[in-house]
């Protein structure tokens, strides 16, 4: 064991405090306890029972119709079950309106007989909800209810009577049993309001084609993207042409020669100038594109659409002038295929060519006035598309309006005429039960405060009085874990009549303090009387005393105390703490150590005599002790424990008191003498003891803690000051009581 130094406090408040505590007091827990049932007792034997009759109810779930639940339909009922739902039930059956009900149903005379003035609804309402208990069962969709009346038989009836009415209170509110009429009126509103909206939507697409705004975009777009690519490859088609041409009249300039006029023709006729051939041969290839044109739009638009109508308009203009050219030039058609064989000749091919040229150029006049038609018709559809979609929107929420509430109303006939009792999602597990003899919740809250509140009440004194009256030191854990001080031992308290014989025998030969004593050693009488002719008492502190001896021994080989004498001192933080015993018992145990010499050295006591050291030792005065230990025969002589009192000693003043000056002017004789081991047994310590400056003198100090008598305070003050002065001290905590069984803590 190394020297030990204070630490801080630890406060830790664990089970085994909570045992200490009321095994402790467990008289005073079980007396308070017992008033306590007694007290219960007597208000359960002296209040007049009532009568419980009990009912309970299966709630699956609970199915919601209302009238103005537009997204509810047949098909999807509107179900809810769960904890919420539970609630409910417990409010509607706990509700003032329902009580109201049963109570008119009852009658308030009869629920409140005993009423000084005449009973109300209101009263008899009130007394049945304070007297009925709404609760859940074992399972959780199981409705508990309880009524209790002095009376059994109005017991059940009131129970009976609140449940018949709950069914129909559940109905009520859960149900649209009652608004079959408001939901016929909303459904024939919103049924004109979905005729009318229908009758704008159809016009709207009829006057405009537009059956739908996404796939006319994605028609007009298509569209688009081939006006534009025939577009482009009309103008390559023109580009080409015109190169063509260019060839062609290089060519012609070389040699060849127009044709004359009506030089192919076979008819006797004006023949057709070659510009209107060229005109001629326009018109018809303009045609052929046109009806081409129409075939295409007529498979992506329906009729009316204006891309079809500007088309058809188109071909109608073409076609009158080709029949105009025609009627002016009946010719004109043979002259075309003329020009169509003679491809080989310059000049022919030139006419064709320009033909062609004016061709592809009126194409691409064309094609781009379409291009601008579609982007017009773009903004026109999306304007009309807009109010289509919101038009249609409109009819969407009014037919599934509509739907919602033709479901609700088909739901309210079925409703009005349910039977409340036949309801499919609510079941009557247990009828009202006959009436059992119990007492009232607020009697029932008092006998169960006064059984319980006798034990809390004693539970609550016993802790107030350890944690806040009481700073005494009463376990040793309480000095290792909480003070955090070293501790050699704890020695348990043990009764007188269990604690063996003296330690000290009250022969008249001994010599008393402060007579002169002679050199030579005194009591020669007694010289073996630690041999086998000595009276040996057995004490209970000796197994004790061994364990610290050995505890001490060890902690000077640790600390390596080499030196003799060896000086340990015992001393206590108070009166009958029990040092002066636990110093005789240590120096009988070193004196039993083969060869050792041990002085006693009685500090606390004016009456030698009554020093509990085991044997019979002669009495020294500490001069005296000393002297003898000087003697040449000392370590000869068969005595191994000497004992000495130095609480008087004479001067020239007479008797004085043995003080620490004494001390010091006596420690090298103490030093010198052959003592192996010197005991000190010490006043006490307090705040003008003489303790506090001698120990820091001594090897070992013992502080002797009395169980259950030393406070925390005072331990850490007297600890602390020891520190100070240089001791190295560890602790001894006596007479402890193991107030919790050794079972019970994990004890032998």
């Amino acid at each position: 064991m190394q020297k030990s130094q204070p630490q801080a406090a630890a406060g830790a408040f664990g089970m085994q405090d909570v045992l200490f505590v009321v095994f402790k007091h467990k008289w005073m827990i079980a007396l308070l306890s017992l008033l306590g049932f007694g007290a219960a007792a007597a208000v359960n034997f002296s209040k007049t029972p009532i009568y419980q009759s009990e009912a309970k109810l299966l709630v699956r779930y609970v199915l919601e119709r209302s009238s103005v639940d537009t997204f509810q339909n047949s098909t999807h009922p509107n179900i809810i079950a769960g904890d919420s739902v539970i609630n409910t039930e417990i409010e509607i059956l706990t509700s003032t309106d329902m009580a109201l009900e049963v109570a008119e149903k009852i009658g308030a005379e009869v629920l409140i007989p005993d009423s000084v003035e005449k009973a109300t609804l209101s009263d008899a309402a009130c007394s049945i909800i304070d007297a009925m208990e709404v609760g859940l069962g074992q399972s959780g969709n199981v409705l508990r209810v309880v009524y209790g009346s002095p009376d059994p038989e109005l017991s059940k009836k009131v129970l009976r009577e609140i449940v018949e009415r709950y069914f129909e209170k559940h109905l009520e509110i859960h149900r649209s049993a009652a608004a079959f009429d408001l939901v016929a009126k909303q459904a024939e509103e919103v049924g004109e309001r979905l005729k009318e909206t229908e009758r704008q939507l159809n016009k709207l697409r009829t006057d405009s084609g537009i059956l739908s705004l996404a796939d006319a975009t994605s028609a007009l777009l298509s569209q688009q993207a081939k006006t534009q690519e025939d577009l482009m490859n009309a103008k390559a088609v023109f580009a080409e042409r015109k190169a063509g041409i260019e060839s062609l009249g290089k060519a012609f300039t070389d040699g060849d020669e127009l044709p004359k006029s009506g030089e192919s023709s076979k008819n006797t006729g004006d023949p057709p100038p070659a510009q209107v051939i060229t005109e001629y041969r326009t018109v018809m290839e303009m045609l052929a594109f046109l009806q081409k044109r129409e075939m295409d739009l007529r498979l992506k638009f329906k009729p009316g659409n204006p891309l079809l109508s500007n088309n058809q308009r188109q071909i109608t203009t073409y076609d009158g002038r080709r029949r105009d050219l025609v009627l002016q030039y009946p010719d004109l058609a043979a002259e075309s295929e003329v020009l169509e064989k003679n491809v080989n000749n310059p000049a022919w091919n030139l006419i064709l060519e320009k033909a062609r040229l004016a061709s592809v150029s009126a194409k691409i006049a064309m094609l781009k006035i379409h291009l601008q038609e579609i982007s017009e018709q773009f903004g026109q559809q999306y304007a009309i598309g807009a109010q289509i979609e919101e038009i249609d929107r409109r009819r969407q929420m009014e037919d599934a309006e509509y739907r919602s509430l033709e479901a609700n109303l088909k739901n309210a006939k079925i409703d009005q005429t349910l039977d409340p009792s036949r309801m499919p999602n609510i079941t009557v597990v247990q009828q009202p039960t006959e009436p059992i003899e119990t007492y009232d919740k607020t009697i029932q809250k008092i006998i169960l405060g006064l059984a319980g509140g006798g034990m809390a009440l004693g539970l609550g004194l016993a802790f107030m009085i350890e944690l806040l009256f009481n700073p005494r030191i009463k376990r040793p854990i309480e000095i290792q874990t909480r003070l955090q001080l070293p501790l050699l031992l704890s020695i348990p308290y043990i009764r007188a009549k269990s604690r063996g014989g003296l330690m000290l025998s009250h022969a008249s030969v001994k010599p008393r303090i402060a007579e002169r004593e002679s050199p030579e050693l005194p009591a020669t009488v007694h010289q073996d009387s630690f041999g086998s002719g000595a009276r040996k008492a057995n004490h209970f502190i000796l197994p004790y005393s061994e364990a610290i001896r050995d505890r001490v021994i060890f902690n000077f080989e640790i600390n390596n105390v080499t030196h003799k004498p060896k000086l340990v001192a015992v001393t206590g933080l108070s009166e009958g703490a029990g040092a002066s015993t636990i110093a005789a018992g240590l120096a009988k145990s070193f004196s039993e150590i083969k060869g050792a010499k041990v002085l006693l050295v009685d500090l606390s006591s004016y009456h030698p005599e009554d020093s509990p050291l085991l044997g019979e030792v002669p009495q020294h005065s500490l001069n005296g002790a000393l002297h003898v230990a000087s003697h040449s025969k000392f370590k000869e002589s068969p005595q191994k424990l000497y004992y000495a009192s130095a609480m008087a000693r004479r001067d020239d003043s007479g008797l004085t008191t043995f003080t620490p000056h004494h001390l010091y002017e006596l420690m090298p004789e103490l030093q010198a003498s052959e003592f192996d081991y010197i005991i000190f047994d010490m006043p006490t310590i307090d705040q003008t003891s003489r303790t506090l400056t001698m120990a820091g003198l001594m090897d070992k100090v013992i502080l002797v803690l009395d169980a259950e008598n030393t406070s925390r305070d005072v331990l850490k003050w007297g600890y602390s000051e020891l520190v100070r002065g240089g001791a190295d001290v560890s602790c001894v905590f006596n007479k402890t009581r193991a107030h919790v069984p050794g079972w019970l803590i994990g004890g032998t």
